[in-house]
């Protein structure tokens, strides 16, 4: 006896789903995007169960077991034996929400293999059929593939809804993250959700002190941040946090151990405001390896800005020839977390060690490892350069000054911005500004300036150059 095939469908993801739906019914309408019918579900019962979620949900009522359990009547019964509040309630077992999106495009796409294969079949029939022309069969083929192309997409676009989104993102500039100081904003233009930007340094050059420096900027701005620590521990990156938040310690002191009642006290201080005013709104890994993993916490957590550092230790699962394939897609897929979850993301990235053969210091693009994708991709890369770190006592900045280098701007001005910089205070600060887009400008920028103040100055600075 022949045994008949079993249509593609993933059982458990529709269990999973609709657990997650009766769990938090926001992830409804994360669902619609993917799944436009109820008809995509394989199972009855589970096709029975969405559409009475979309009843719900389309006449405003809130889905919970309580709301769908009251929904079912005698003949759905009759049709569904297994349908009652058991089986429910049992649903909530499934899924996880941070996953929902996943759930839903495997739903989708087995739906759309069901599809094709019923599709596949119409058009062998009518390819059987004689009495069809050439002409008629290449039609039907294109007919049926247009509805799968456009079945797929499981979206809509409003260009209505776009121009109204437009005109409040113009006026509510809602999806600009500044960077917290003043000189850099307008330096940089800012930072865009959507986007990716670059910090890139050599070793020992103050890239990570920025970047705890930026971390804190932003958390203090009320936004939520994910830093994913490769290289650092979480223990060594929040010794560092809190060293800057305090501005009464010291890193060497830190690290030495030494510390007697008052310096003890001053860290118990600078723990508890951490904690308090930070303790929903700063989240840190330091066992994420993988790329997927970073996708992971970046759906669970869903932060206005993610810190990677840094990418060159991020391990790829996908058997790509060469690493330079690997960043390209590390790259390509922060790009696509960044639009798809609204966020800003900030990498971290190691130069080529040719920069140390180079008689002149200064970090360049090209200086970047695997310089080509990193450079098409990112909105901005801004590189960190301690030229006391290279020349020492020859240095023309002397130990307490740093460059903030913004090799590519998208939507500012490139240029060097010179800062205040006290590297056993973790501490990047602009009572010095100084910034220079070519040979014939040197700009004192004062610590209090305003923002729309330092960028009329900088305006001043680009129309002469």
């Amino acid at each position: 006896m022949t045994k008949l095939a079993v249509q593609p469908n993933s059982l458990e993801a529709e269990d999973a789903l609709l657990g997650c739906i009766l769990r938090d019914e926001t992830c409804f309408d994360r669902s619609k995007k993917y799944l436009t019918k109820s008809t995509m579900f394989y199972s009855g019962i589970h096709r029975k169960v969405y559409n009475i979620m979309r009843h719900l949900d389309k006449n405003d009522k809130g889905i919970d077991t309580v709301s769908v359990v009251s929904m079912i009547t005698k003949t759905d019964k009759d049709i569904y034996p297994a349908l009652d509040g058991y089986f429910i309630t049992g649903l909530l077992d499934h899924g996880m929400n941070s996953k929902v999106e996943i759930y839903s495009r495997i739903i989708a796409e087995k739906y759309y293999q069901r599809e094709l294969i019923k599709d596949a079949d119409d058009i062998q029939k009518f390819c059987f059929d004689n009495t069809n022309e050439y002409n008629d069969i290449v039609k039907k083929v294109n007919v049926i593939t247009s509805n799968l192309q456009s079945m797929s997409t499981g979206k809509e676009f409003d260009l209505k809804k776009l121009a109204k989104e437009t005109n409040k993102a113009i006026n509510e500039p809602v999806d600009l993250i500044e960077y917290g100081y003043s000189s850099l904003n307008s330096l940089a233009g800012g930072m865009t959700r959507g986007e990716v930007s670059v910090i890139a340094g050599r070793p020992g050059h103050g890239k990570t002190t920025f970047i705890i420096n930026l971390t804190h900027q932003l958390l203090k701005q009320g936004y939520k941040v994910l830093v994913i620590n490769r290289e650092m521990s979480n223990k060594e990156m929040m010794k560092k946090l809190l060293v800057l938040s305090s501005g009464n310690l010291s890193h060497s002191m830190i690290r030495s151990g030494n510390i007697d009642s008052q310096t003890q006290r001053e860290i118990n201080s600078s723990l508890d405001h951490l904690v308090n005013h930070y303790n929903n709104s700063l989240i840190m890994f330091d066992d994420v390896f993988t790329l997927n993993q970073s996708s992971n916490v970046i759906e669970k957590f869903r932060p206005d800005v993610v810190i990677d550092d840094h990418i060159q230790l991020i391990k790829v699962n996908s058997k790509l020839d060469g690493r330079r394939f690997e960043i390209e897609e590390i790259m390509q897929e922060y790009k696509m977390l960044s639009k798809k979850h609204n966020m800003v993301s900030i990498l971290v990235s190691q130069l080529n060690r040719n920069i140390e053969q180079r008689v002149d210091p200064v970090p360049k693009l090209s200086d970047l490892a695997e310089s080509g994708s990193i450079e098409q991709i990112a909105e901005n890369i801004i590189f960190v350069y301690y030229d006391y770190k290279v020349r020492y006592e020859k240095s023309d900045y002397g130990p307490n000054r740093n460059q903030i280098i913004a090799a590519k701007v998208r939507y500012g001005v490139s240029g060097t911005l010179t800062m205040g910089f006290n590297g056993d205070k973790c501490l990047f600060h602009e009572n010095i500004a100084v910034y220079k887009p070519n040979e014939k400008a040197d700009i004192h920028i004062p610590k209090n300036a305003t923002i729309a103040q330092t960028k009329d100055v900088f305006k001043a600075i680009a129309d002469q150059v």
